[in-house]
């Protein structure tokens, strides 16, 4: 995979595919059989469990943007940086997180994704 090819896929399965009304994308990047861990709140989760969870999130963090950088494939593997701004509905504020992304591919579909992120206020909006 190029680099150019590895900002596309990461854009379209972080971003595109979890964008409200594009739920169908999930299956298109991730295996069924995903295994996915949050290690900032030390989590695993399934995929099936991930597209349940989907509009929760969307309630959560509303408007959300975000930007992807920092991506670096290696043969299977694909590691990449997301930075994205919302609005914290629990907070009644907006927020900014840092999400480090890494990808084990198998079949063109990620296998495995562990995540670490950060989330702190954004003192230049209220």
């Amino acid at each position: 995979m190029t680099n150019e090819e590895a900002i596309k896929f990461a854009f379209n399965s972080y971003v595109r595919a979890f964008e409200a009304g594009n739920e169908h994308m999930i299956d298109q990047y991730f295996a069924a059989d995903l295994a996915f861990r949050n290690h900032s709140v030390a989590k695993s989760s399934s995929l099936n469990e991930i597209k349940a969870s989907v509009l929760k999130v969307h309630q959560k963090y509303q408007n959300l943007k975000s930007v992807i950088k920092d991506v670096v494939v290696e043969g299977n593997r694909m590691a990449f940086r997301a930075e994205q701004h919302a609005f914290f509905v629990p907070d009644d504020g907006y927020v900014n997180m840092d999400v480090m992304n890494l990808y084990t591919l198998v079949d063109g579909k990620v296998k495995e994704w562990r995540l670490w992120f950060t989330q702190h206020a954004d003192s230049k909006e209220s």
